[in-house]
């Protein structure tokens, strides 16, 4: 397991609690699942120790495991530990996307989730309007949560109208088992009736499309630019922008960045921009109002709420006519590593690289990496500009190549931003690795 993913040295309680639950649950059912989501799969622990032991009865034709998460980390230890557990892509795949999404036509015969209490209080809620609606007549769900939020559950679940089968109580998790309202042997239901549920669609227009997993519309200042952004639950500078952000912001205006940009407008990158690790989108948004010109965006990071929300608003801002005329194109990718994602990455922009890159870490593990792969997707005479907690911007900036020259350096409330330019003759052999 990785140390950045929930629980990371053990299996936790929880899960241990709600895998203790279902397995009782097999002992006594007679309809095996077929289809099965974890939800919310972190490492994948529910996923594989659900499919594992619904081999010993041997595997239906058909099954299949979908875990999902938001962080792409997420998917990539659950798709490594699955195929570690002789887990075939068939059985099991791994996907990030946000709580409920899928194939618009699956009926899942059972939800399995440890649910995750950050995710907020109003994406928890619509977890328990949908979850229910999502499933086959007889599937279920098993929710195990902390018992300080056990009363939350229950009520949202009779809210519902879902029919809830148990409640098994530990010292400190609680198990929750539910299932359509139709499924009771009477035929009848307390609270409104359950209607049938999509599955959740994850596209430029969220969060937008999902009201719910907004935490704030505000209106925003960066150095004299103002920019309006719907922030999201489950991920932070919802309320501001982060110290890096706004030392970056700083930096780029010191600098000029923009008129950089448009000196070095003869790379064969120079129209088409990266911002790894985007956020929210305080910077992509505020950059696109600052620059004042024409490029391809890529976004990208871990954590696909966020960028969703940094997608949409630079799609809002496109709409918005004489707003931001420098969104040309835009993408987003899942990207945990600029060093080991640069591929995927910089198939994503255009021809000879990217001209500008922003890269916003929360870790940096290996500073001499995450310079290979920014040197890989650079097109000279490239831009960096970076923000990140000072104890790591100064071992980010002790391995900069010779092929790159320091244009500025900011610090600001334990954060500090640097800006380089890239030769363009480059002398080390990065573009090769």
């Amino acid at each position: 397991m990785s140390r950045e993913l929930f629980s990371s040295a053990d299996i936790d309680t929880g899960s241990r609690f709600l895998l203790k639950v279902f397995s009782d649950f097999l002992d006594r059912t007679e309809q095996l699942p077929h289809s099965v989501l974890d939800a919310g799969c972190g490492a994948g622990v529910l996923g594989i120790c659900a499919a594992g032991a619904l081999s010993d009865f041997g595997l239906p034709p058909g099954f299949h495991v979908r875990a999902q998460d938001r962080d792409e980390l997420a998917r990539i230890f659950t798709d490594y530990n699955a195929r570690r557990n002789g887990l075939s892509e068939e059985v099991l795949s791994a996907h990030t996307e946000p709580l409920l999404a899928g194939p618009a036509a699956q009926g899942w015969d059972l939800i399995l989730t440890n649910i995750p209490a950050k995710a907020g209080l109003p994406v928890l809620e619509d977890f328990i309007r949908r979850s229910a609606g999502l499933l086959t007549k007889n599937g279920r769900v098993f929710l195990v949560a902390v018992n300080t939020l056990a009363d939350f559950f229950r009520t949202q679940i009779m809210a519902a109208g879902s029919l809830l089968l148990a409640e098994k109580v530990g010292k400190e998790h609680t198990v929750f088992v539910y299932g359509k309202a139709d499924g009771r042997a009477d035929g009848k239901a307390d609270g409104p009736a359950e209607q049938p549920c999509a599955p959740l669609v994850f596209d430029e227009n969220f969060p937008r499309r999902y009201p719910f997993y907004i935490r704030n519309q505000n209106n925003y200042e960066m150095e004299d630019i103002s920019y309006r952004l719907d922030t999201v639950h489950g991920a932070p500078d919802f309320d501001n922008a982060g110290g890096a952000v706004q030392a970056a912001a700083k930096l780029a205006v010191k600098i000029s960045l923009a008129s950089k940009m448009k000196s070095g407008a003869a790379g064969g990158g120079q129209s088409a921009l990266l911002i790894h690790d985007a956020g929210q989108g305080h910077f992509a948004l505020w950059l696109a109002l600052y620059l004042n010109d024409e490029y391809k965006w890529i976004l990208s990071g871990r954590n696909i709420v966020a960028l969703g929300a940094a997608r949409a608003a630079l799609a809002a801002a496109r709409e918005t006519p004489h707003t931001v005329p420098s969104v040309l194109s835009l993408a987003s990718i899942p990207a945990v590593d600029i060093f080991l994602d640069r591929e995927r990455l910089g198939a994503a922009g255009v021809g000879g690289g990217f001209g500008l890159i922003g890269f916003f870490p929360d870790t940096m593990p290996d500073a001499e990496a995450a310079w290979k792969g920014i040197s890989s997707l650079a097109a000279p005479p490239g831009l960096i500009i970076t923000g990140m907690a000072s104890a790591e911007a100064e071992r980010f900036d002790r391995k900069k190549p010779p092929d790159w020259r320091r244009l500025g350096d900011i610090k600001r409330k334990g954060f500090r931003a640097l800006a380089y330019r890239l030769n363009p003759d480059p002398i080390t052999l990065y573009h090769t690795v």
